[in-house]
């Protein structure tokens, strides 16, 4: 019974996660037609496309802590209805301005997933087993992006670009009535509580002064900053330099990250089974994979090989793409993951928010995209360099 209830609660959380993914890549999606409607240079954009992933990074670990104190359902429930409330006040914005605003707002409730998901499979799962759960979770890492490529850009070029933020509002609203009515924190019988010493400020500075912890971190930093940013320009890179439609290119977007997913399921395969649980050496292999094809993409110019080079580079980053998020339940006690995993996303969003603002400046300066796949290959590299300091 305890194994099928793990079990629903696995698939509840992943459906409430995806849903989330809706709300927070939308934006994404559309960006050449509200870089059209607002008159937005590059510079702007990579700000409006960048505020998001700041607020994120800023209630990660609060919202960490949040759920290692009151139980991860009502947290995650929380920052649903804060996400899906924003997302229905963008689709009405009429300003740069406001809609810097409201994006930033969006980014805390989005913000206040992660962490308290991470706890919530490990008040479900023994550790042994947090490496496939971690994927298996992942999968909306995965399949998020993609899928809100294609449902935002399906409706926004049907019905205009606010339908875009309007829909995925009302898909999360109905996902997490779900969610909140039928996933439990933890299994019957288990402790109803964190222990005092568990969520005491002792607890809190044991994860901070981890060093294994922010090594992990930091390198997520790398790697999400690294992927997250290129996904976060590639619609509007197929747009304007490839010349594609707004449906075109968000459904190109979709494709060519879906092979990630099977990849990120080897990546653990590999890690758990071949190599013994020596996770930074995956992570290594996938950071280092995708840079010479970085280096060699800007002075390709044609469109098949493009496509082909940037549907490689985001399968090799996606190999250890689950692989970040269970080291928590191996380095630190089940009390402390929620934390542990809030820091570590916090540096991931980090990276994303650089990125994109940085390539937004970029192409502004130099007219042109081909600065951008430099620095994300600096990204991955300095990932790279950072991984190989963790001892397992």
């Amino acid at each position: 019974m305890k194994a099928r209830n793990a079990t629903n609660v696995l698939l509840g959380t992943s459906i409430e996660y995806q849903a989330y993914y809706l709300c927070r890549f939308n934006l994404a999606a559309v960006l050449p037609l509200l870089i059209t409607a607002f008159t937005l240079t590059h510079s702007e954009a990579g700000a409006l496309n960048a505020i998001i992933f700041l607020s994120y990074a800023l209630i990660l670990f609060p919202a960490g802590i949040l759920g290692d104190l009151v139980g991860p359902r009502i947290v995650i429930t929380l920052g649903a209805i804060l996400s899906l409330v924003m997302n229905l006040l963008f689709s009405y914005s009429t300003s740069f301005q406001s809609m810097m605003i409201i994006q930033f707002i969006n980014g805390l409730g989005q913000g206040m997933a992660w962490g308290p998901l991470t706890r919530l499979m490990a008040n479900w799962y023994p550790k042994e087993r947090m490496s496939l759960v971690m994927s298996l979770v992942s999968v909306p890492l995965s399949l998020g992006p993609p899928a809100t490529f294609v449902i935002s850009g399906y409706f926004a070029s049907t019905f205009g670009w606010r339908s875009a933020f309007q829909i995925p509002a009302v898909i999360l609203a109905a996902t997490t009535l779900f969610f909140a009515i039928y996933v439990r924190d933890r299994p019957e019988g288990s402790s109803s509580h964190s222990s005092p010493s568990s969520t005491s400020k002792r607890s809190i500075l044991q994860v901070l002064r981890n060093r294994e912890v922010w090594l992990v971190g930091v390198t997520y930093f790398a790697f999400f900053g690294a992927i997250r940013g290129l996904l976060a320009w590639l619609p509007t890179f197929l747009v304007e330099r490839m010349g594609m439609t707004l449906l075109g290119s968000s459904s190109l977007g979709a494709l060519l990250s879906l092979p990630g997913i099977a990849t990120m399921f080897a990546g653990t395969w590999i890690s758990d089974v071949r190599l013994g649980g020596r996770k930074n050496l995956v992570i290594a292999a996938s950071l280092l994979a995708p840079i010479p094809i970085l280096l060699i993409l800007p002075q390709t110019r044609d469109a098949t090989i493009v496509l082909v080079m940037v549907g490689s580079i985001l399968t090799l980053f996606n190999t250890s793409g689950a692989l970040y998020f269970a080291y928590p339940a191996v380095l630190l006690p089940k009390e402390q993951v929620g934390t542990a995993s809030g820091l570590i996303d916090m540096l991931g969003y980090v990276g994303i928010f650089l990125s994109s603002l940085t390539i937004g400046i970029a192409v502004d300066t130099f007219k042109s995209y081909d600065p951008m796949f430099l620095i994300l290959a600096a990204m991955a590299m300095f990932g790279v360099v950072t991984i190989l300091k963790v001892k397992s």
